[in-house]
């Protein structure tokens, strides 16, 4: 005869505490990966804060079994053994019966993709790591209002595009390749906003990083995440090309000024659209893994000659 265990689980458990009871307001598994649970539990404290409840953890085999233990652990603290449960309709959302949601890998790593300007090309590099939500965009040059309205504009894009903005603390880093910082000009710094959101995107997991390679990125980004050009396009791209760049993504609108300047030139309407281009690895050109349908992702490496 085969027995079956059942599986013992964390729960969260959020509710308030009453004269003579508790009401329950809302119970669901925590999450098992360490930091994970650590961010859960403090965005669930500040939301329970706002409700006037409380959080509590409590382990068991169903929810209906940690809940039972976290009012038996009240009563006994009160003194109380009338102490009961009220609110346990919130129990039917959830079913115990149900095999646990797959977790999701940790959303923090990092990215790196590649955007320019007029005057500079840049290594975008994106890090997410645990931590209170801020985002914080460095290296662009600051005589303006650049930054901080790049930082809205690329939120504002990624949200509005049905995407998760990550939970944490994202870090961007524009490195220009040019020699003298100090003579790099803010106009047409809009055009990083793409390789702004993309690197983010992938540092958080949403895209592969592995992707990122093989394409530069130069859009500026509407609210509604959709690409349009910046100032100075068409001398940026030739730029890029003449220093060796093979494939740039830019607006739709875009391309057909583009095609003097030597780069191999792909047209996107919105963020979505590049996101799948990336993933779906349509952008390298000359690649032998792509020549070869190879669709995992991969760094573009060039075809063999024919002999």
């Amino acid at each position: 005869m085969t027995t079956t265990t059942a599986t013992v689980r964390e729960f969260v458990i959020v509710g308030q505490i009453r004269t003579g009871s508790y009401y329950l307001m809302d119970v669901a598994p925590a999450p098992t990966d360490a930091t994970a649970r650590a961010i859960a539990l403090e965005e669930i404290g500040v939301d329970a804060m706002d409700a006037l409840a409380t959080v509590h953890t409590e382990t068991g085999t169903t929810a209906r079994e940690a809940v039972d233990k976290l009012v038996a652990r009240l009563g006994a603290r009160f003194g109380d053994s009338d102490f009961t449960l009220s609110g346990d309709s919130q129990l039917d959302a959830y079913n115990a019966d149900a095999p646990a949601p797959a977790e999701e890998p940790a959303p923090y790593g990092t990215a790196t993709t590649t955007g320019a300007t007029r005057d500079s090309a840049y290594a975008v590099t994106a890090t997410v790591t645990p931590g209170v939500p801020r985002f914080t965009l460095e290296g662009m040059p600051v005589r303006t209002m650049g930054a901080s309205w790049a930082r809205d504009r690329v939120r504002a894009a990624i949200c509005n595009s049905g995407l998760d903005w990550p939970a944490g603390n994202v870090l961007v880093h524009a490195a220009p390749d040019h020699q003298d910082e100090d003579g790099l000009s803010s106009i047409g710094t809009s055009g990083l906003d793409l390789a702004i959101a993309v690197s983010v995107l992938a540092a958080a997991g949403q895209v592969p990083a592995e992707c990122l390679e093989g394409a530069a990125l130069l859009a500026e980004l509407g609210l509604d995440g959709k690409l349009r050009a910046p100032y100075g396009l068409p001398s940026t791209v030739s730029r890029l090309a003449a220093s060796g760049t093979t494939t740039v993504i830019v607006p739709d609108a875009s391309v057909a000024d583009l095609r003097h300047t030597g780069a191999r030139v792909i047209g996107a309407g919105c963020l979505n659209e590049v996101l799948a281009m990336l993933s779906g690895h349509w952008h390298h050109q000359g690649c032998a893994p792509c020549d070869r349908g190879v669709s995992a992702p991969h760094a573009p490496r060039p075809a063999p000659n024919p002999a």
